[in-house]
């Protein structure tokens, strides 16, 4: 973890166009965000290593601990996170996906690198369920939400979901709701299949829980993106989605698209919410997410909000 980062301007800040439309650089003049906040990025991992991460990365305060999620598993030694691949304490990521999402939520700010995420300070953990191929099943999925619970994150990051599920699985949507009767706000992609999660259902995306937000993708013209699944009563919000440029394995940069990047911008901004407000249960930052957005002609009629996220309006 190490000191506090020597300050100096983002090198490619301006190259991550998201940060500055949901005007987080300047909600940044009222909060930077908080090392007490734990975000857990649900994915494939992460380069925890990554310079423009390492600093952000949480580190367990208790590793000699026994911790027991909900699934019964005796989990010890986890330093930054765990992996439910390969069932060990190094959840590094060997595809992108999931360090590109945590650049997102917090790339170290003003540390003369790369860029920012909607958090210059946070903690963040890294779950690993999905495989390098970008694959991973609904068990591991589950005893991924409960470690992350267990371990005190507030945030859990969900770039991640399909139609396989027709709802009648009850064991994913039952850790979503264990998440919230914990107090956590869960924020899920939309999908990619450019289709509509009230009558085409997405899991986890379309479980109907209080503590979820769901998130559709934007373009850099504020339109919706073209692969963005939608629904008026399902989908909360849009967020940035498309050639979204943040971090990727071996101190590297990349652009991707999907709603998996959108994701993780709410995610940040949940974040952020939560360094200003402490105290504020998960209703409090959800109803901030919802109720600050830019409305916008694209997405109206589209998500229950017609918004994409405004970080600044949140905060205030």
């Amino acid at each position: 973890m190490g000191s506090e980062p020597a300050a100096a301007p983002d090198t490619d800040l301006a190259q991550a166009w998201g940060i500055s439309k949901v005007s987080a650089d300047k909600a940044w003049a009222k909060q930077k965000g908080s090392k007490n906040v734990l975000v857990a990025v649900i994915d494939t991992g992460i380069d925890y290593t990554h310079e423009d991460l390492a600093y952000n990365i949480w580190r367990n305060p208790h590793q000699t601990v026994n911790g027991i999620n909900q699934a019964g598993d005796n989990i010890t030694g986890d330093v930054v996170g765990w992996d439910f691949v390969h069932n060990d304490n190094l959840p590094f990521d060997d595809n992108e996906h999931g360090t590109h999402c945590a650049g997102v939520i917090g790339a170290v700010g003003n540390n003369g690198k790369g860029i920012s995420g909607i958090n210059q300070r946070v903690s963040i953990m890294a779950v690993k369920f999905l495989t390098g191929e970008g694959s991973g099943d609904t068990a591991s999925a589950v005893k991924s939400i409960d470690y992350a619970i267990s371990r005190g994150a507030k945030v859990l990051s969900n770039s991640w979901g399909g139609k396989g599920d027709d709802g009648t699985n009850g064991a994913l949507k039952d850790a979503v709701a264990r998440a919230g009767a914990a107090g956590v706000l869960f924020v899920a992609a939309a999908g990619n299949d450019g289709t509509n999660n009230d009558t085409d259902a997405t899991f986890p995306a379309s479980y109907n829980l209080e503590n979820m937000v769901v998130v559709a993708a934007t373009n850099e013209t504020d339109g919706l993106a073209f692969f963005s699944n939608t629904g008026s009563k399902s989908v909360a919000v849009g967020a940035p989605g498309t050639n979204v440029y943040s971090t990727v394995p071996g101190n590297k940069y990349a652009k991707l698209s999907g709603t998996s990047m959108a994701c993780p911008h709410v995610a940040g901004e949940a974040a952020l919410l939560w360094a200003q407000f402490p105290n504020a249960d998960f209703k409090e930052i959800k109803r901030r997410i919802m109720d600050s957005g830019d409305a916008l002609p694209a997405l109206a009629g589209k998500t229950i909000t017609g918004k994409r996220i405004n970080v600044e309006h949140a905060l205030n």
